[in-house]
């Protein structure tokens, strides 16, 4: 029981952007994002952040690279598609706490999975830094 408690301990779900720091070798967040990708054994995202991954990497040019590891991304990561119990979930997270409905998804799906940690560099959630929405803890990377 106790081996059990500490691999869900482990479990984490990551924002888009913790990818994209560390994909992308943003200067100043790179070295975060690696520490915290490290950290955890268990990782998961959204289905979103594929999405959001691959337009950041047409943004920059480098459209093809991430064609050429997207399909190894589920052998890092349990990537998770989105509800419609998630969706009911992300419209009420929208309105209490007042974030975009796309980030409001992305926490949906990690609390309806019962991640306990959620880690992000995005703004949005930095007044909820270090509090727990139903279960899961907010870690907002400065």
């Amino acid at each position: 029981m106790r081996r059990e408690k500490q691999v869900v301990g482990n479990m984490t779900f990551y924002d888009s952007n913790v990818l994209i720091a560390y994909l992308f070798r943003e200067e100043d967040k790179f070295d975060v994002a690696r520490h915290v990708l490290k950290k955890h054994p268990t990782k998961a995202i959204s289905i979103i952040s594929i999405h959001e991954i691959h337009m950041y990497s047409m943004k920059f040019g480098v459209e093809g690279k991430f064609i050429n590891i997207k399909e190894s991304l589920h052998k890092l990561f349990k990537i998770l598609p989105l509800s419609q119990d998630i969706c009911i979930k992300a419209s009420r997270l929208r309105r209490i706490y007042g974030l975009p409905e796309v980030d409001a998804l992305i926490l949906a799906t990690a609390i309806s999975e019962k991640y306990p940690h959620f880690y992000t560099f995005d703004g949005d959630f930095k007044e909820l830094n270090g509090k727990k929405v139903e279960g899961t803890l907010i870690h907002f990377l400065r």
